[in-house]
């Protein structure tokens, strides 16, 4: 009976320990995923001011939307191609690789799941 209850304890903490994760995932707002991803992009990239600057506002518009899950693609389709239009030459080339392992990566993480 110990051992039954102990299980069900453990159990329970990883179902918590999960389900918080998942929780702060979620809660991040539009401005914190950009200048996220901003970041990142710097980190990779070394952009501009004025590049960061091009970018956050194309993010910002691209969360200003709504977009219904048919049309989502689409709308980050375009917000690439617009963000590589900020881009020199070579952070394009950087950043389509960068585009490409993170592809890679969301495809590993659903095979997981």
């Amino acid at each position: 009976m110990k051992k039954l209850i102990i299980a069900m304890l453990i159990v329970v903490s990883m179902v918590q320990t999960i389900s918080a994760q998942d929780n702060n995932r979620q809660r991040m707002t539009p401005q914190q995923r950009t200048e996220q991803r901003i970041q990142k992009l710097d980190e990779k990239l070394s952009l501009t001011d004025n590049q960061k600057s091009r970018i956050r506002d194309l993010y910002a518009d691209f969360y200003k939307q709504k977009y219904p899950k048919e049309k989502r693609k689409e709308a980050m389709e375009k917000l690439i191609t617009d963000i590589t239009a900020v881009l020199t030459s070579d952070q394009q080339v950087l950043y389509k690789k960068f585009q490409e392992e993170a592809a890679a990566e969301r495809k590993k993480n659903r095979t997981k799941e």
